[in-house]
């Protein structure tokens, strides 16, 4: 009985894809999403991006702008209403704070100053927070005192003819709302909420969940057509192509082919079965769509004969890929919501294909762009050279490792 145990811990030892399954997936795994959810020791918070868009251009304005950039909670930038939209569109920024014109008449005069937050709804969860952390600062910035006097002001000036008993309680009454002890409508009238990408009926759950787990199980399945090069090598089918009339590219390009066109079909079925069962309208933008899935299988296909092009056997392609793919899915964006991760992920998601593909999706889906816009253009492009270039190191690695191990 311990002879067998120790055979088979011996087997498992020199097992590297049972090895790298059993304790490098998970400890990697762990430590993304650690570090994703705050599982450092440090107690830090990062300040919140904040971008304003200052169209009242008076003192007063500049003034809740100093005020803003000098709390530690945000990370002010200032740019035009025009761009800040356009930003909160196409997904690069969740909102933007908009101080619109007659904002210094409206605190000169105790009124309800003209401040809105443009949001994507898309990521309701990060704008509830920050929106909780401005109200608290623009109670303070705007002048509640100011406020508060015109009210008392306004009361004595329609109501002369109440005692002194009598007007001594409503006007502490009134003082007790702007403390504190009955503002919550005061609050919520010191920011309007807007949601300035909300037009589509598609729940952004839906779409995240649809296109980030569409994209990682492809990568999976595309590991799997790659590295069937190496099973035709075991198996002597590859020697056997290479003395036909075909050139090895041909044998390559030919694999390239069919992982492409399987790639297409997987995706296709995918977001079909997404329309036919939770109501993902795929009609919103057929011609985006299309271009997004065949730039998106390209990509993907691609990785997984690269991978297949430098490893010795089956066994290495699926134990290196499973740890790449699943760290790749953390990173960009199918296992976690990008706004939940810490802004140091964010930055690097951009290196991930599943970062550009559910991006290019939720511009589909979400934000609505047309096919011509650059930014959805730029994540098509992006895809595609990202394919392009592992297929030339592909074909590179290929010549180099599998042909001559055949």
């Amino acid at each position: 009985m311990i002879k067998i145990a120790i055979k088979d811990l011996k087997l498992f030892m020199s097992d590297k894809r049972a090895l790298i399954l059993t304790f490098i997936v998970p400890i990697a795994l762990i430590s993304l999403f650690a570090l994703a959810f705050g599982g450092q020791t440090s107690t830090e918070s990062r300040p919140a991006r904040l971008i304003i868009a200052d169209e009242d251009k008076t003192d007063q304005s500049k003034r809740v702008i100093a005020e803003l950039d000098s709390a530690e909670e945000f990370d002010v930038t200032v740019v035009t209403l025009e761009e800040a939209e356009g930003l909160v569109k196409k997904g690069d920024e969740s909102s933007v704070l908009v101080l619109h014109a007659g904002l210094k008449d409206s605190i000169e005069a105790g009124s309800t100053a003209p401040i809105e937050l443009k949001y994507d709804e898309s990521k309701s969860a990060e704008i509830g927070i920050l929106k909780g952390a401005l109200i608290g600062k623009l109670i303070g910035i705007v002048s509640i005192k100011a406020m508060e006097k015109k009210t008392l002001r306004d009361f004595n000036t329609k109501n002369p003819q109440l005692d002194s008993v009598s007007r001594k309680e409503i006007t502490a009454e009134i003082s007790k709302n702007f403390s504190g002890g009955e503002s919550k409508n005061m609050q919520d009238s010191m920011l309007k909420s807007t949601p300035l990408v909300a037009e589509a009926e598609t729940s952004p759950g839906l779409v995240q969940a649809v296109s980030g787990t569409a994209i990682m199980m492809l990568l999976f399945s595309v590991v799997g057509m790659g590295a069937s090069l190496l099973d035709e090598k075991q198996e002597g089918t590859l020697k056997k192509l290479l003395y036909s009339p075909l050139s090895p590219n041909n044998i390559l390009f030919g694999k390239m082919l069919s992982s492409n066109l399987i790639s297409i079909a997987q995706l296709t079925v995918m977001f079909l079965f997404a329309w036919l069962v939770f109501g993902l309208d795929i009609t919103l933008n057929i011609p985006g769509l299309i271009l997004m899935i065949i730039a998106t299988a390209f990509a993907c296909s691609s990785f997984g004969v690269f991978l297949a092009s430098f490893a010795k056997s089956r066994q290495q392609v699926q134990g290196l890929s499973t740890l790449i793919i699943l760290i790749m899915s953390a990173v960009g964006g199918s296992m976690i919501p990008l706004f939940l991760m810490p802004l140091w992920m964010q930055k690097i998601s951009v290196v991930s294909v599943n970062y550009w593909g559910i991006q290019g999706f939720y511009d589909i889906f979400w934000r609505m762009l047309p096919v011509s816009d650059p930014t959805f253009l730029t994540r098509v492009c992006i895809l595609f050279l990202i394919g392009m270039v592992l297929n030339t190191v592909a074909a590179q690695l290929f010549k180099k490792n599998v042909l001559n191990l055949a």
